[in-house]
C-alpha cells in the first residue's frame, strides 16, 4: 500500500502515542533515556505496544535527552548517541508495523529544549541552541520523520531552539518537518503584565514567533495556563494559523470541544497524550465515535485532499 507523502496533508488526523515513561519504569533506570543504549529490546517493546493500541505515530524516547539534563548521570557527551539510537529503535518498530498491517506509521524525534537547570540557571542562547542542534542532529540521523521541539514561551530561546534545530537537520543532511510544543516558565514571564497576561498572552507571542519562524505545528502543554487549555489554544490560534497537535491529556471534553469547533477543528493534524497504550485505545475509540468534521480519524492512509501542505521523505526515498 502505497504511503502518503506527509502526516501533515489536509484532511488527515493521525494518532500520536503517549508517554513512554510508565512502561519503562519497572526497568528502574535512573536515566530513562539510557536505556535507549544498555535496553534497546525493552524500548522498542515499549513503541510496539503504542503501535498495537493503534498510535500511527510513536515518538522516541528522549524527553530527557538535551546534553543539560544528561550532564546530571555525567553523559553529556552522550546527548547525540542517546537521540540517534532513539530514534533507530523507534523506527524500527515503526517499519516493522507498516509491514505487518500495510499502513503508513511515523516516527516523531522528541527534542526537549531547557530554557535553565537547577545547576546553572538561566541557559545562554548559544547553549541552548547547541543543546537543539545535537538533538535534532541525532534524532534526524536516526531516521526521525520529524522533530518535536518542546520549548518555554521566551521568543529568544524559542528563536534559537528552532534555529539550533535547523542546523541540526542540515548536519544529517535531511529535511523534516519542526513540530513545536510551548510550556508556560513562570521565570520567563513578562514583568509588568497582569497576571493572564504573563500566561496566555506570553504564550500568544510566542505562538506569533513560531508562525514567522515557520513551524510546521504547535500546541500548548497544560502545565501553568491561567485560562482553561481549550481557550488558551483558542487564543493561540489567532496568532499562529498553521497546524495544530494535541500532545497532552486536556480531558475529554476539551478535547472533544477542540475537534468539534468548525474553525480549529480541521486544523488539528495530530491527537495524542496519556501515559499508557490503553489511554491511546481509548483516545482512538473516542475520536472515531466523534462526527466526521472533514478529517478522516486518526490511524487512515488515505486523505480527503491531495493537497500536499509539506512533502516528507524518509533516508532513501526519491
Amino acid at each position: 500500500m502505497p504511503k502518503p507523502s506527509s502526516f501533515l496533508r489536509p484532511g488527515c488526523r493521525e494518532l500520536l502515542a503517549g508517554s513512554l515513561d510508565r512502561l519503562l519504569a519497572d526497568l528502574e533506570s535512573p536515566c530513562a533515556e539510557l536505556l535507549n543504549i544498555t535496553q534497546p529490546l525493552a524500548v522498542r517493546a515499549a513503541h510496539d505496544r503504542y503501535l498495537d493500541a493503534g498510535a500511527t505515530m510513536i515518538r522516541t524516547n528522549t524527553p530527557g535527552g538535551s546534553p543539560e539534563r544528561l550532564d546530571r548521570y555525567r553523559m553529556h557527551d552522550e546527548a547525540f548517541i542517546v537521540s540517534y539510537m532513539a530514534a533507530e529503535h523507534a523506527v524500527k518498530s515503526a517499519r516493522a508495523a507498516e509491514a505487518a498491517t500495510g499502513r503508513a506509521r511515523w516516527v516523531l524525534g522528541v527534542a526537549r529544549v531547557e530554557g535553565r537547570t537547577r545547576l546553572t540557571g538561566f541557559l545562554p542562547l548559544d547553549r541552548v541552541e547547541r543543546a537543539a542542534r545535537t538533538m535534532a542532529s541525532g534524532l534526524a540521523g536516526g531516521g526521525a520523520d520529524a522533530i518535536l521541539v518542546e520549548s518555554i514561551q521566551d521568543p529568544a530561546r524559542l528563536a534559537s531552539a528552532i534555529g539550533g534545530v535547523r542546523r541540526g537537520l542540515a548536519d544529517a543532511g535531511r529535511s523534516l518537518p519542526i513540530l513545536l510544543t510551548l510550556r508556560f516558565d513562570p521565570f520567563f514571564a513578562s514583568p509588568t503584565a497582569t497576571a493572564r497576561d504573563r500566561v496566555t498572552g506570553d504564550l500568544a507571542a510566542a505562538a506569533s514567533a513560531a508562525a514567522g519562524l515557520g513551524v510546521d505545528a504547535m500546541s500548548v502543554a497544560r502545565a501553568n495556563l491561567a485560562d482553561s487549555w481549550f481557550d488558551t489554544v483558542r487564543v493561540l490560534a489567532r496568532t499562529y494559523p498553521g497546524r495544530l497537535f494535541v500532545d497532552c491529556d486536556p480531558g475529554r471534553d476539551a478535547l472533544v470541544r477542540l475537534l468539534g469547533d468548525p474553525a480549529l477543528g480541521p486544523r488539528v493534524t495530530l491527537v495524542g497524550g496519556g501515559v499508557s497504550p490503553d489511554d491511546t485505545a481509548a483516545l482512538r475509540r473516542l475520536i472515531a465515535g466523534l462526527p466526521n468534521d472533514g478529517a478522516r480519524s486518526a490511524g487512515t492512509t488515505g486523505c480527503v485532499n491531495d493537497n500536499i501542505a509539506l512533502p516528507l521523505r524518509r533516508p532513501g526515498e526519491a
